[in-house]
Order: C-alpha cells, then sequence, then structure tokens
C-alpha cells in the first residue's frame, strides 16, 4: 500500500524498476541492448529491491521481538545494549538491519534477540 492505502500494483512497481534502471544508466544504449543484456540489468535491479526489502522486514521483525530478561545460556541477568548493525547473507546477497543486544556478563556474550535458537 502507498502513503495513502492504496494498494500498488505490480505493473507499478515494474514501471518504477524500469524508470530507475533508465534513470542508472545501467541500460543507456536500450535500442541496441541484446535480452541477455536487459535481462542481466533486470535482475541485478530487483536483487537490490530484494535486498531492501529482506532488509526492512528483519528490522521490523526484530523491533517485534522482545528482549530476553535472562540469559539464554547459563540463566543469569543480562543488559541490554545499543541496538547494533548486523549483516546476513541471503539467496540475493548480503543485507543489513538493526536489531537489539543483550548482554551476559557470566558467559561474557552478546545475544541477539532476532536470533531464535542461539547455538550454545
Amino acid at each position: 500500500m502507498d502513503g495513502v492505502g492504496r494498494t500498488i500494483s505490480v505493473d507499478e512497481i515494474a514501471d518504477l524498476v524500469v524508470e530507475k534502471l533508465m534513470e542508472s544508466g545501467a541500460l543507456a544504449d536500450l535500442g541496441s541492448a541484446n535480452l541477455e543484456a536487459i535481462e542481466g540489468e533486470a535482475i541485478l535491479g530487483i536483487d537490490r529491491i530484494t535486498r531492501e526489502v529482506v532488509s526492512k522486514l528483519l528490522g521490523k521483525q526484530a523491533r517485534l521481538i522482545e528482549p530476553p530478561s535472562h540469559c539464554p545460556r547459563c540463566g543469569g541477568k543480562v543488559d541490554g545494549k545499543p541496538p547494533q548493525a548486523r549483516s546476513l547473507q541471503s539467496r540475493r546477497g548480503t543485507v543489513h538491519f538493526k536489531t537489539e543486544v543483550v548482554h551476559c556478563e557470566a558467559c561474557r556474550l552478546d545475544f541477539f534477540p532476532s536470533v531464535p535458537n542461539p547455538r550454545l
């Protein structure tokens, strides 16, 4: 949905991607570009969009998860730390997002509540 509550169609999204690809100069010579070049630039553009969407969703997900009050390893008290930037490797490339962090002084470990089952 856009800012007014109207659903944006796939066709409108495609038009935006085409517009941005043309503005970027990625297909500056569109008149003589072959299918492989056009498809390659489209895939690169969509992959960038996919990484950005995944990053935004991971950030939203991280904000929904309640940080633990006790260490998942030893059960001791944890202290909150400022949110940290994280990077994960997706099928479409590296995605970046911010997530809460808690620290257990006893274990001397940081835990990210957005990681459901940390390896202990």
